[in-house]
Parts: structure tokens; sequence; C-alpha cells
């Protein structure tokens, strides 16, 4: 089967080994075990009105991953969807897969009634930038972040 589909379980490696890749391509090394990933997808089943993962399927293999936050605030009515994370295998980048999956999330948001959508892009990763504005994005506002050591964090 190929196409867009919810994510499962079963999907939990295939998943991993697409964030390493995410990873790898932005200079970042970790390397978090299957336990873990099955925790953070145990704990986002359990609030599907705020979180929804899909994969992108082909012929049977996960090659693509989107993940989506559903968030309301007091400045738009009905609320943001935000692409949290998006991803296909490198093999099958430049095969529309990006955009059915953006386009997925879209579709989406709008069927929940959302007012927009958004996504965080890390300045340098010139390759997101490009293909979110040949999506149809723009940059509305700068978010800014702030990660936490482990000194910090204690």
């Amino acid at each position: 089967m190929t196409g867009i589909r919810t994510m499962e379980e079963q999907d939990i490696s295939a998943v991993r080994s697409l964030i390493l890749q995410l990873a790898s391509d932005l200079g970042e090394e970790f390397d978090l075990d299957h336990a873990h990933y099955l925790l953070q997808y145990q704990a986002m089943q359990r609030y599907p009105d705020i979180y929804q993962n899909y994969v992108y399927s082909f012929e049977g293999e996960v090659v693509g991953f989107l993940s989506l936050v559903f968030y309301r605030s007091f400045f738009h009515k009905k609320g943001t969807a935000l692409v949290n994370e998006l991803v296909v295998s490198r093999e099958y980048r430049n095969q529309k897969i990006g955009k059915a999956l953006i386009e997925y999330a879209m579709a989406v948001a709008r069927e929940l009634g959302f007012d927009e959508i958004e996504v965080g892009v890390m300045k340098e990763n010139e390759g997101a930038l490009a293909f979110y504005r040949r999506n149809g994005f723009d940059e509305e506002y700068l978010l800014l972040g702030r990660e936490f050591s482990t000194r910090e964090a204690k």
C-alpha cells in the first residue's frame, strides 16, 4: 500500500530511523532508544485532540513522517496547527512525498476548523526553508527557542 495513514505502534522503529536521519542532516548527534519513542508515542496517543502522527508508506515501507500539534490561543479564534516534525527518507526525497504530507496536514487542520498552520525550521536549514516557501509558507514572525542543558533541567 502506498500513501498517508495514521501512525501505528509498529511504525515506531521506522519513525525513529527517519528522526535519526533528520538529526544527522541537521548536524545533531543523539540516539534515543526504541523505549523512549514508545513512551512518547503512548503519551501522544492519550491526547488525540492535541497530537496526531502520520506516516507515508511506499509499498509497505515507511518513508515519511509527519507530526502535528494542535493548540488554542486567545489571539487566533479557532487555534493553530503546528507541523512539529516532517521528514522524508533521503532515498525518497524530491518525489513529492513531503508535499503530499504538508498538503495532508493542511487538510486535517482545515477539517478540524483551525485558523492557521505553522512550522518552525532551524534558520540554517535552507532546504527545509525553501521547501516550506514553495508550499505557501512565509515568515510571519520569529520563533525564539532555548534548550535546557542537563544541569539546568535538574
